[in-house]
């Protein structure tokens, strides 16, 4: 199984949009994150983490998720990459099919996570105006007016427990 999410890296130009990319095979049991240097680490432990303290059931798949960051949005900044925490989440809980959407392709979730469960989303105009430009319906917590609709975050992880949103 693959597939791709739409997320976006905050510049000081504004959000620029990045794609996730990734699939799960038949091979060694795990998770790999890629394209996010010394941060991938970080993210995937902790997204091992609210796994585990959830008590998911994931199938014994390896799970390689890409972010596809082009140079020209400059160094990681650790203040930027938090952001990709949710969408990354979001990813492989689909790719383990927990979560009940039929695909992700033309959609855009951007938020950060803490080791709690509590996701904090910065959503605001210019994110609506990034997935308005690109035809992408926005995943979100809050209540957002897009031409394209919003799939409520709070729905689509409601039957895991013990993940909120700020």
């Amino acid at each position: 199984m693959e597939t791709q999410l739409q997320t976006c890296y905050f510049t000081k130009k504004g959000p620029a949009l990045v794609t996730l990319f990734g699939y799960a095979t038949k091979s060694v049991p795990g998770l790999e994150i890629n394209g996010l240097g010394k941060y991938g680490k970080q993210i995937k432990e902790k997204i091992v983490f609210v796994t585990r303290t959830r008590q998911l059931q994931i199938p014994l798949k390896r799970f390689v998720l890409n972010v596809e960051l082009t140079d020209e949005l400059g160094d990681l900044e650790s203040s930027s990459v938090k952001w990709l925490e949710y969408p990354l989440l979001l990813h492989y809980w689909y790719l383990a099919g927990l979560l009940p959407i039929s695909k992700l392709d033309n959609c855009f979730a951007v938020g950060s996570l803490t080791p709690s469960g509590e996701v904090s989303e910065p959503i605001d105009s210019m994110v609506v105006d990034l997935c308005d430009e690109n035809k992408l319906h926005l995943i979100a917590s809050k209540v957002v007016e897009t031409p394209n609709g919003v799939i409520d975050g709070k729905d689509l992880f409601g039957s895991i427990t013990e993940l909120s949103f700020a």
